[in-house]
C-alpha cells in the first residue's frame, strides 16, 4: 500500500480531532451538574432551534461541500481537503449546539440531536472513495484539470 500523501494524512488528523473534542465536550456537559438552567419555557425553543440548525448544517454539509468551486490551477489534494473540512465545519457546529442546549435546558432529546450530528461527522471519514469524491472533475490522474483560455 502506497503512503498517503501529505493533505489526506493531514485531513486524518483533523478530522480524528473534530470527532475528539465534541465526545470531550459531551463528557463536560454530561459532568457539570446543578447549573443554573434556563427557564423550562425556552427547552422546546432549543430543541427545534437544534433540529433546524442539524438539518441545515447537514445538508450544506453532505450536499454543498462537493460542489466548493476549485481554480484549474489547483492542487486535486488540497481541494478535497478543503471540501472535507468544510463539511466537517458544518458537521461539528451542528454537533455543538445540541449539548450547549443541553446544557441549558437538561433536555435529554438535545443528547439525541447531538448523537445524529456526530454520526455525520463520523460518517464524513476521509476514506478512498470520499476522497475521490471530493476532488475536482478532470483530476483523477493526479494533475489538476487544465482549462483552457479563449481568446
Amino acid at each position: 500500500m502506497a503512503p498517503l500523501p501529505y493533505a489526506r494524512r493531514a485531513a486524518l488528523v483533523v478530522w480524528s480531532a473534530l470527532i475528539v473534542l465534541p465526545l470531550a465536550f459531551l463528557v463536560v456537559v454530561l459532568a457539570v451538574g446543578g447549573v443554573d438552567r434556563a427557564s423550562p419555557a425556552v427547552a422546546p425553543l432549543f430543541f427545534w432551534i437544534a433540529i433546524g440548525a442539524s438539518v441545515l448544517d447537514l445538508a450544506l454539509a453532505w450536499l454543498l461541500a462537493p460542489r466548493v468551486g476549485a481554480k484549474a490551477s489547483s492542487d486535486p489534494e488540497a481541494v478535497a481537503f478543503t471540501r472535507l473540512l468544510f463539511a466537517w465545519a458544518l458537521a461539528e457546529a451542528a454537533a455543538i449546539f445540541p449539548l450547549v442546549a443541553y446544557l441549558l435546558t437538561d433536555d435529554a432529546r438535545l443528547i439525541g440531536i447531538f448523537g445524529v450530528d456526530l454520526l455525520a461527522l463520523v460518517l464524513l471519514f476521509p476514506s478512498d472513495q470520499r476522497w475521490e469524491s471530493m476532488r475536482p472533475a478532470g483530476a483523477e490522474d493526479g494533475r489538476p484539470a487544465v482549462r483552457r483560455m479563449v481568446r
